[in-house]
């Protein structure tokens, strides 16, 4: 299986890297639906958050040198 494709368990600094990513995008979601009127382009830019959440993430867990890949 490609590294890609696979699942990565991250390491101990890892972890606290996506549980630090996750609280800031949390903090940005609410953020955007207290500020942004109810509409289409709230709606992206939530979903492009949820999109930028995901990609970030595997940018952690991908480039991780101690992040286990499971066979």
């Amino acid at each position: 299986m490609m590294k890609t494709f696979a699942y990565h368990k991250p390491s101990d600094v890892g972890l606290e890297k996506i549980t630090a990513l996750r609280e800031a995008f949390s903090d940005l979601h609410e953020k955007i639906s207290a500020i942004c009127p109810t509409s289409r382009e709230r709606s992206v830019a939530l979903t492009e958050l949820e999109t930028a959440a995901m990609w970030s993430v595997k940018a952690v867990v991908c480039n991780d040198p101690e992040s286990e890949v499971a066979k």
